[in-house]
């Protein structure tokens, strides 16, 4: 996940150079490591669980869908995981399927909740135990079954995190990533507990 991409993480200090200003933050208290730690989880276990119910990344339609007349349909859904540590996180959504046989396209297009209930991950040593709930919206779209166009994804919340060296906080999240299938590639940008997010990768490595 994200093994060659480009991370920038503003730290403490913010520099706005094109108002020849500079604006010191507050101390988050979570160090530039742990923050891309749980960024990289953070998309991965929305992904992963997206994937459980749309398919995976390389799945068109279902051939039951494929072969009807245009139409759209309507699904809900949720599925509760272990967090690597301990505690949970639960995926809750809804999803509305259209498809056009004659024009061989179809598209999905999602929303739900994600919340984290005392979901902890270790990093070396040290454990983070997280709570909270955030917000997302997803679509997907193929062409003759196969991947097509811009697949987006985007969420936004906060959550109380507690480290097992007995600092703690909350932080707020603001991502979006986006697929782009023509170029084989995925960008995630946005903020994620007070730093700056701007990563990038190849979406499959064999085409």
């Amino acid at each position: 996940m994200f093994k060659h991409a480009t991370f920038l993480l503003a730290t403490g200090t913010l520099f706005l150079a094109a108002c020849g200003e500079t604006v010191t933050a507050p101390d988050p208290q979570l160090d530039d490591a742990e923050v891309a730690f749980l960024t990289e989880f953070s998309d991965a276990d929305l992904a992963s669980m997206l994937n459980d119910f749309l398919g995976t990344s390389t799945d068109g339609p279902s051939s039951a869908a494929a072969q009807s007349d245009p139409g759209a349909t309507r699904r809900s859904w949720e599925k509760s995981r272990d967090c690597p540590a301990g505690g949970t996180v639960a995926v809750a959504g809804s999803s509305r399927h259209t498809w056009d046989r004659e024009a061989k396209t179809y598209d999905i297009a999602s929303r739900g909740t994600k919340t984290r209930t005392n979901c902890t991950r270790a990093r070396g040593e040290t454990t983070i135990t997280l709570n909270g709930s955030s917000a997302w919206t997803h679509e997907r779209h193929y062409a003759a079954r196969a991947p097509v166009g811009n697949w987006i994804t985007a969420w936004d919340g906060s959550f109380d995190w507690a480290k097992s060296t007995g600092k703690s906080g909350t932080c707020t999240i603001s991502l979006t990533k986006t697929v782009d299938t023509a170029a084989n590639t995925v960008a995630l940008v946005g903020t994620f507990c007070g730093r700056d997010v701007d990563r990038s990768r190849t979406w499959k490595k064999s085409r």
